[in-house]
C-alpha cells in the first residue's frame, strides 16, 4: 500500500507517478519494535526526501538520511496529535501527551516549567535520560520545537534532534493504529533552569534589554507587539497589551520556509543583522504562552547562539502581574522585524494559536 502524498508547495517538479519508484534505504527497511500497530509502505520519493536534508553548522536540525542510519539507536517522538498520530507516523514512534510538556508550575517569583512532570511524561513512552531523540511533526512548527524544548529543560543527557520536512520529508516506514507498547521508565529530571527565565528574573533587568543587557525577543505578530487597537491578535484574557520595554518584535513564523527551517543563513541575517542580536550574549524569546517562543529558541541555537532562554510565563503572566511598576508594558518604542516565513502542515495549529 502507497500513501499518495501531495508535492511540497513550490514544487513542480514532482511526478506522482514515481512514488511506486521509491530508493531502498536504510530507514524504508529496519524492523520495528513489537507492535499493535500496522505498517504502511513507504510514500515519499528519494529526491523529495533530499529536499530536506540539512547541510552546512547547523544544529539540532536533521534531515531524513540522519534517522535512516539512526533508526535502531534512536527514539523517534510524534508531536502531532493523537488523531493524526494513529492515522500515520514514522513506523515505531512514540507520542507524548502536549499538554503535559506544556505544565507550567507557579512559584513567588513567576511560571517555570513543570520539569517532575515533564520528566514524568517522556518516561512513560520508555525514554531514558542517555536516550538520543528525534522529534518530528507535519513541519517543524512550534509544537516539535516545544518537545525539544521540554526535554533540554529537564537537563536530556541524549542528543535532541529535529527532523527538518517532517512527515513529508521520510521515506521510511510508516505506521498506524495505536501506540507501540514500549516498557515505561523512571525518569529523574535534572532541571536546566539555564534554559529558561521567570518574571522576577526579568524585571530585575527592565531597562537594560538590548541595550547593554540580555537579548529579548518577542515572538508575537506585530499588531500583538504594537497592541493595535481593534485587533484580533490582542488576548483578551490580558489586562495590558503591548510589549516588554525594549523587546524587537521578530515572529516566529519567520523561523519556517514550508515545512522546512528558513535558509540558515537567512536567519542569521535576520536576527544578527536585522534584530542585532548578540550570539555570544544571552537571548530571552517570549510570546503569549510557551509553545510558539520555542521555534525561536530553537532557531538561534541552530545557527549558533550561545545562550537562549524561554520566558515560560509568558506575555499574560507579565501584562497581569499585580505590581505593575516592576513588570512595565511599552507601546512607545517599537522595533518591528519584517519576516516571511510561512508553516507547512499542522504543525502549529489546532490547540495553539499561531500568533504566538
Amino acid at each position: 500500500m502507497v500513501r499518495e502524498t501531495p508535492e511540497p508547495d513550490g514544487d513542480e517538479s514532482g511526478d506522482a507517478t514515481r512514488r511506486g519508484l521509491l530508493r531502498a534505504a536504510a530507514g524504508a527497511t529496519v524492523a520495528g519494535a513489537a507492535s499493535t500497530a500496522g505498517c504502511l509502505s513507504v510514500s515519499t520519493p528519494a529526491n523529495v526526501a533530499a529536499n530536506y536534508e540539512v547541510t552546512g553548522n547547523v544544529d539540532h536540525l536533521v534531515g531524513p538520511s540522519w534517522l535512516a542510519e539512526h533508526r535502531d539507536d534512536a527514539v523517534v517522538l510524534d508531536a502531532r496529535n493523537t488523531k493524526r498520530f494513529r492515522e500515520e507516523r514514522i513506523y515505531g514512534a512514540r507520542r507524548v501527551p502536549f499538554e503535559a510538556i506544556t505544565s507550567q508550575r507557579k512559584t513567588d517569583v513567576g511560571g517555570a516549567p513543570e520539569t517532575d512532570a515533564i520528566a514524568t511524561a517522556f518516561g512513560s513512552v520508555g525514554i531514558a535520560p542517555d536516550d538520543d531523540v528525534l522529534v518530528y511533526g507535519a513541519s517543524v512548527g512550534s509544537r516539535v520545537t516545544r518537545v525539544a524544548f521540554a526535554l533540554a529543560a529537564i537537563g536530556h543527557r541524549g542528543e535532541i534532534k529535529v527532523l527538518n520536512g517532517g512527515t513529508d520529508g521520510w521515506n521510511g516506514r510508516l505506521g498506524t493504529g495505536s501506540r507501540d507498547d514500549v516498557p515505561m521508565v523512571e525518569y529523574e529530571a535534572d532541571p536546566a533552569p539555564s534554559t529558561w527565565v521567570t518574571r522576577e528574573w526579568l524585571a530585575e533587568r527592565v531597562g537594560t534589554f538590548n541595550d547593554g543587557g540580555p537579548g529579548l525577543v518577542d515572538v508575537r505578530v506585530p499588531e500583538a507587539y504594537l497592541a493595535a487597537a481593534g485587533s484580533a491578535a490582542l488576548n483578551d484574557a490580558h489586562v495590558r497589551h503591548g510589549h516588554l520595554p525594549g523587546a524587537v518584535d521578530v515572529h516566529w513564523v519567520g523561523n519556517v520556509a514550508g515545512r522546512q527551517l528558513t535558509e540558515p543563513g537567512r536567519l542569521v541575517r535576520l536576527y544578527e543583522s536585522e534584530a542585532e542580536l548578540d550570539r555570544s550574549g544571552t537571548v530571552v524569546v517570549y510570546g503569549d504562552d510557551n509553545v510558539d517562543p520555542t521555534s525561536t529558541w530553537l532557531a538561534l541555537r541552530a545557527i549558533g547562539f550561545e545562550d537562549v532562554r524561554l520566558y515560560d510565563g509568558g506575555f499574560g503572566e507579565w501584562a497581569n502581574a499585580d505590581d505593575r511598576g516592576q513588570h512595565p508594558v511599552e507601546t512607545a518604542t517599537n522595533v518591528v522585524i519584517e519576516t516571511d516565513g510561512s508553516v507547512g502542515g499542522d504543525d502549529s495549529s489546532g490547540d495553539f494559536s499561531c500568533t504566538g
